[in-house]
């Protein structure tokens, strides 16, 4: 989805400031310090990325983790809607030596909300200009430069990279540093797996992790368009599930799907392995009636010296 689409569903809302002040204050209570009084916390920017905005007089000035990773500025003029020529670049952001031409939102004659993702490569530009002004302007086309405060906005966009990385993203240096490289480890095949007639694993073992329920909820609902509490209501439904039946699933099923929830971009934890587990033991159950074997422990294999076993091996499953 580009950015102008982002927007647009926003600033056909009007963007509605006072609730997104709302929000914005309540976000800030959990998810990040406010560094400056003037400026708010919000997670409800473009496709639901975090954000932060002052607002000042008839200004809000907003800087957002963009989905393709980067920062990007708006400016949403609450009590003007300005002519928009064709072809003629509508309104720029200057602070210090940065300066940024803003795409304008809105419709084809007026236009009241205008912002733009930056280039990674630009953004120490803006951290530098941040660092060293206290004003900026909103300059539109064919008016008067409108000014705007830039006080605290560093550190506030230094909270915004903390809450990304907490959430496993990042955003352009010098605000976040992008994660080192390394070699994937080779996946594995759980659709293959579960057609083994037994657990390849046995006596490995395995505890069931302890996920943020409330934080991964908080980004779920705005993926999956439900509430927080319905999320949270399944998550711990599906967490009291695994509590109880956890060693009732073969070791290396457990293992694998496991390593396809730590995914950071999987946000239901405990429903997606849930329904992992749920699947691919049926799967082996199946299998297991196919190929006529009992999955029983005569036909483990040697277990191997490097794992180290469970005071209470899980059950071998059965049809």
């Amino acid at each position: 989805m580009t950015f102008y689409a982002h927007w647009k569903e926003i600033a056909g809302m009007r963007l509605l400031p006072a609730a997104i002040l709302a929000i914005g204050t309540l976000c800030a209570t959990s998810y990040a310090r406010a560094a400056d009084p003037d400026w708010i916390f919000a997670n409800n920017g473009p496709g639901g990325q975090p954000m932060i905005m002052s607002h000042q007089g008839t200004l809000d000035i907003m800087f957002y983790r963009a989905a393709s990773g980067t920062v990007g500025i708006a400016v949403h003029q609450r009590h003007g809607r300005y002519r928009n020529p064709k072809g003629v670049e509508t309104a720029m952001v200057m602070i210090g030596k940065f300066t940024l031409a803003l795409q304008v939102f809105g419709d084809t004659r007026k236009w009241d909300t205008a912002g733009g993702d930056l280039q990674p490569d630009t953004v120490p530009n803006l951290v530098g200009a941040l660092k060293e002004a206290a004003t900026g302007a909103l300059i539109p086309f064919g008016r008067e430069p409108v000014p705007f405060s830039v006080k605290g906005a560093m550190a506030a966009l230094d909270d915004l990279a903390q809450y990304a990385a907490r959430h496993g993203e990042s955003l352009p240096p010098p605000l976040q540093p992008a994660p080192p490289p390394h070699a994937a480890a080779p996946a594995v095949d759980i659709e293959k797996l579960a057609h083994h007639p037994y657990d390849t694993q046995h006596g490995r073992r395995l505890v069931l992790p302890q996920y943020d329920i409330a934080a991964n909820c908080d980004r779920a609902h705005i993926e999956m368009q439900d509430t927080d509490g319905e999320c949270i209501g399944a998550e711990q439904k599906s967490q009291a599930a695994l509590t109880a039946h956890w060693t009732g699933y073969d070791s290396d099923l457990r293992a694998a799907c496991l390593s396809l929830v730590s995914d950071p971009g999987r946000l239901e934890k405990y429903q997606a392995l849930l329904m992992c587990l749920s699947r691919y033991q049926d799967d082996r159950r199946q299998w297991q009636l196919v190929s006529g074997s009992s999955g029983s422990d005569d036909i483990m294999p040697a277990k191997n010296p490097a794992q180290t076993g469970d005071a209470s091996p899980a059950p071998a499953a059965r049809p």
